[in-house]
Formats: structure tokens, sequence, C-alpha cells
């Protein structure tokens, strides 16, 4: 027990008075002549022993009345479990989740009106000298400064629901942060939250010695939710007349099965898909929706359903790009390969174009897809240019010539990391295995590939080391044909020459898809969608001047700022910094991207206080307010100063003249 006015305890000395008139007793006798003794025989029948003991008895009353008295103005009190105050200045940190799935309904309104309740409640419990900082789930820089208590009061009535979900433990370090940069003695954080499980990663949450975290549960009850979880575009290029497959993933996290839940697609405004789904309780569902690119340009789309009370996962928005014709080029050493014109010439998504290598003058940047086709000498320039193109994300499919190989190939595979032609094996071989996971058969087998029927090869060369991912092998354990990664572009390798002399791939089935994924997925397709609040930075397809007035993010009405545009690797990155305010689509000068909220908040799932408290139970420095119901004030004035005792003294002493009272009056 401890004293905030220790000086008052030398008034215990007044309780020397009493003792001393109960010690010396200075009543002056005088004497009384009887003349009768009876009056005397009646005062023995009084026991001594009782008068001695009643005698007693006020003098202890009396003694603990003056020090009950002297205590109560001591102001005595027991320290809190986390240590009594500090002398020195006091810093608040306090976080209300604002969150989406604080807007859910709770006892009296939504859960964010229980939190700023709890917010302001904190604020009174302590000194209006005392700094406070308001943290939400934006995290955002303005929230970094401490504020005044009619500031903090005035900055939680403007708090208003955000699309942002931050785990705790980023929440927490936040907190700790910035109060340990005050320097303050007291540092005192609240985390009120629902502890919506999706969100809470307690085992990560900091320690820090100087600081107390008190976590405030407000005890989320789950809710009925069906939502939009992911979207997924299933096709090798956009161009129009092509067909688009938009496959959309449906979950069910609430406890009752929803039947015949209509999903729709609309594209440029357009609703262009209509499909139904039966979503037992806790499922998921993929569900397939088709359209058909039918104008060039961006498209802006999204897949819709309708459900409540949760709604702003309910829709996804994404977008795509239908460019002009995919550009190939053959270059051909030895003459043209027949086979390659009949699959690509007539092609509507395919503008094709054969040149001699020898007198090529165009620019390969003009191209997506480039076929070297038994190639002649290449000269260092040559080598140089189509290195610099595969690494800036072109696709490039080498078919060697036969028996010998030309000189620079070998400088080329290199420049490319790739692995070079070894030896010339002049033998029959059937090939024996096909990659079907690889990129290029993506939707192409239904089933397995073990009575497919396999091309064989005359001849064929050797590879040497490197790192090459083999997607139809030999039964000699070579490969026909392989694929390397290549910057942002990759490479092709054959490794016989495409002639029926010497492989008869040309003439089976698998050909068609082969090489027609190959030019089809030679262009890199821009991402559909980005998650709103995600760090990572976005690659465009546009390029920007840095030396020009950089082009606004805007979302066409009502919001527009100047983004954060660099340049990496020769590519032109959007370093996002959680500044835009909805989902929807946003365009940068005649670039557009879709950006969607976070499906963490979907899963209406939280903690109970019991299961946050058993789960903080080996963390230093935590507490948890189990008993939300009750105000926080007199808790946290209890727990930052201890239990205060004046008021037990007061009553003690009134209680001590009491007995002394009736002690005398049962005397008389």
């Amino acid at each position: 027990m401890l004293f905030s006015a220790p000086a008052f305890l030398w008034g215990l000395l007044a309780v020397l008075i009493p003792v001393a008139i109960h010690l010396f007793n200075f009543r002056r006798y005088r004497r009384v002549y009887f003349s009768n003794v009876d009056r005397l025989e009646a005062l023995r029948s009084e026991s001594r022993r009782q008068s001695d003991v009643r005698r007693w008895l006020v003098l202890a009353a009396r003694v603990l009345a003056i020090a009950f008295l002297v205590l109560a103005f001591a102001q005595p009190f027991i320290p809190s479990a986390g240590g009594a105050m500090r002398s020195g200045a006091t810093v608040v940190s306090v976080y209300v989740d604002n969150t989406f799935s604080m807007e859910s309904a709770g006892t009296g309104g939504s859960r964010l009106d229980a939190a700023r309740d709890k917010a302001r409640e904190v604020a009174a419990a302590y000194s209006a000298s005392d700094r406070f900082q308001l943290l939400s789930a934006d995290l955002g820089g303005e929230q970094m400064r401490w504020l005044s208590r009619d500031e903090f009061l005035a900055a939680v009535d403007a708090l208003q629901p955000s699309s942002a979900s931050p785990l705790l433990s980023e929440v927490a370090s936040r907190q700790a942060g910035f109060m340990a940069q005050s320097g303050a003695a007291n540092r005192h954080a609240f985390i009120v939250s629902d502890f919506q499980r999706a969100g809470v990663d307690l085992d990560r949450m900091p320690s820090d010695s100087l600081s107390l975290f008190t976590l405030v549960p407000l005890g989320g009850t789950g809710a009925d939710n069906l939502y939009i979880d992911t979207m997924r575009l299933d096709a090798p290029a956009y161009f129009v007349g092509g067909s688009v497959s938009v496959e959309a993933t449906l979950r069910n996290s609430g406890n009752a099965d929803v039947d015949r839940v209509p999903i729709r697609l609309y594209v440029g405004g357009r609703e262009r898909a209509v499909a139904t789904v039966d979503l037992p309780s806790g499922s998921t569902a993929k569900v397939p929706l088709r359209f058909t690119i039918d104008a060039p340009g961006w498209a802006d789309a999204y897949v819709e359903i309708t459900d409540y009370p949760v709604t702003f996962d309910d829709r996804y928005w994404f977008t795509l790009h239908a460019g002009d014709r995919i550009a190939m080029l053959e270059l051909d050493g030895k003459g043209p390969n027949a086979s390659l014109r009949r699959l690509f010439a007539a092609d509507s998504a395919v503008e094709f174009t054969a040149s001699p290598q020898a007198s090529f003058e165009g620019t390969l940047s003009d191209y997506d897809f480039i076929v070297l086709n038994e190639p002649q000498a290449i000269a260092s320039g040559l080598a140089q240019q189509l290195h610099e193109w595969t690494m800036a994300g072109g696709s490039l499919l080498v078919l060697p010539p036969d028996e010998s190989l030309p000189d620079g190939i070998g400088d080329l595979l290199s420049m490319l990391g790739a692995p070079s032609f070894d030896r010339w094996v002049k033998r029959p071989v059937r090939a024996n295995a096909v990659d079907a996971s690889s990129s290029l058969y993506r939707g192409v087998f239904g089933g397995t590939t073990d009575e497919m029927e396999l091309p064989s090869v005359q001849g064929h060369y050797t590879l040497g080391a490197g790192v090459l991912q083999s997607i139809i092998s030999l039964s000699d354990g070579g490969c026909l044909l392989g694929s390397a990664p290549c910057g942002q572009g990759r490479l092709y390798l054959l490794t016989a020459p495409l002639r029926a002399e010497w492989c008869d791939f040309a003439s089976q089935a698998l050909f068609v898809p082969t090489l027609y994924n190959m030019a089809l997925y030679s262009r890199p397709l821009p991402t559909p969608a980005y998650t709103l609040g995600a760090s990572e930075p976005i690659v465009l397809g546009g390029s920007y001047d840095p030396s020009a007035r950089p082009p606004e993010l805007t979302d066409g009405e009502r919001f527009s700022v100047i983004p954060d545009l660099r340049r990496a690797g020769g590519r032109q990155l959007l370093v996002p910094h959680g500044d835009l305010p909805h989902d929807g689509i946003y365009t940068l000068a005649d670039e557009h991207l879709a950006f969607n909220y976070d499906r963490r908040e979907s899963q209406m799932d939280f903690m109970t206080p019991a299961e946050v408290a058993d789960a903080v139970t080996a963390l230093d420095g935590y507490s948890v307010v189990k008993a939300v119901e009750k105000p926080l004030t007199d808790e946290l004035r209890q727990r930052s100063a201890g239990r205060r005792l004046w008021r037990l003294c007061i009553i003690l002493a009134l209680v001590a003249l009491g007995a002394e009272i009736a002690l005398i009056k049962m005397k008389k």
C-alpha cells in the first residue's frame, strides 16, 4: 500500500492524546461521608474486570478513529498490477478499428459506434494535459501526431469506415514505435476492435517493457455473408472477336444454405452474361461466365451479386485490353516454313510476317513473337538485338538447322542464359512425355496424355548444361521442346528441324495448340485487378516521361491524385500508398486499373474476449478488458492510479466513533 500524501502520516502522533488521558486519570476526587454502607455494597456488585475491559475498548475505538481519519488525509492506495504511474508525461495511443466488419450491427448500434464510445471513455480516464493519438485502419501519416484531449474527441467523432484491413501486429508496432519517439515516462496503448480472426495475429504482437497495451474486444457476432472471393480470366490473348471466360469464385461464409444465387457480368456498362448457383453453408463455387470482345481498347467490367447486410464485397471489378492482332515474325535462314505459314497466315488473331534473315530491315520491337527458323550465321548485332527484345518481354522460338549449327547461335543462347545445342544425334527417337502442366496447354487436355500420339524424330541435337523446362521429352532422356524464362520474355527451343524428313511434329495434333499458344501468350496480359491497400508495386504497360508533368490517377468523377511513378529494370512502376478511397476503375493517362476491397474483411468470424485473454497470457505488458459493457473510465483510472482507499478510511473512522459512543452509553 502506498500514499499519495504521506506527510499527513505525522498526524498519527495524535493517537497519543487519548492514550495519555486513559493512562492518567486527571479527575479530582472529593471525600463524601456516609452514615450507611448499603450503597457501597451495591457498587461492589459491579465487576472490576468488566470495567477495565470497557475502558480499554473505548481507548481502542478512539485511537482507531483518529488513525483512520489521518490515513484518509494521506490518501492510501494499492498499486495496479501494471505498476504505479511513473513521474513524468503520459501519452495515450488509441486504435479504433473502423474496417468494414465494424459496420455490422451490435447492441445499441453498429460496432463502430461502440468503438467510438470506448475511445471517449479512454480519453475521460486521463488528464486534459496528457497527449493522445487516434489511429485507425488507414494507418495514415496524418495520424502520426499528438492531439489534445479535445482534438482527440473531435477526431473520434469524425471517424468513418475504411476499406483498409491491417493486421493487429502492424497496428501495435505503429503504436509502440510512435510512443517510443515521444520519450514519455507513461505510455498507454489501447486497441478497440471486434478482433476478426482473419486480421488477428496476436502471436506476432510487439513486446515493449515501457508500454502497456490494453485490448478491448467488442465481442463481434458472426453474420451470414455471401461474397465474390476471387476472379480469374481464362484467355491467352484479348482481341476483337475473341472469347473470354470469366471464372468468379463465390463463397458462403454464413450458417444457412443459399439456393439459386444470380451472378451477373457487366462489360462496358452492359450486362453480358448471367448464371445462377447453389451454395451450401460454408462452401465455395466457381462460376464460369463467357463473353465475346466486340470493341478494341480497354473494357471496364465487373461481376456482381446481391447480398445483405454485408455489401462491400458483392462486386468484383476488372479490366482487360483488346489490342491489335498478335504480331509474328518468321526469320528464315533456309527459306520459309510451310507448316508455320499454313497455321498462321490466315488466322484472325495473328498478323503473320515471313522475311529472309539476310534481308530483314525492320524493327524487332514491332513484333510480339519471333521464330528464328534454321538461321544462318548470327551476327553479334542481331544477337544483341534479339537478347534485348526477349529480355524486354518478347517470345523467341529457335528452330535449328540439320547436322551443322551456324556461327553465333551459341553466343545468342548463352546471352539468354539458356543451354546451347551440343551435338547432332542422327537416329530415330520417339517422344514419350508431354508436360501437361505447362502454360502452353492450359485448358487443352481434358484428361491424361498417356494415349496421345506423340511426335518422333530422325535426328536431333543434345543440349548442354543450363536451366530449361522440358515440355516434350524424348525416350532417350533428351528434350524435343523446352522453355526458359528470359527477363520479362521467354525462349523456346526445338532440338530438331521442323521439317518432315527430320521431325513429324508438324503433322501431329499437338502441333497446333503448342505453336498457337506460343504466339497468343507472347503478348503479356495486364493484370485484371488489384487489391486496395496492397503495397506491392504495380507494373504499368505505358511509359511516362519523368521530365513531363506526371499523369493523374483518377476515378473519372470525384477523386484524383498524382501517383508515385518509378522506373526499375526498364519497367514503369506505380507504387501504391493506400490513398485510393474506394473500389472501382481508375485511369492513368490511357491505362485502366481495377481495384477491389480486401476480402479479408468478408469472413465474419470473431474472437471472444475470453479467447483474446487466453491468447495474450504469455505476452508481457498486455491486458484484456473482458466486461466491455461496463464504462472503461473507472477501471482505467483504477488501473493507472491503483485502488484508492481514502473513502474506506473515512467509513472506518465513523465506525470507530460510533463504537465509542455505544460503549459510553452502555456504561451509563
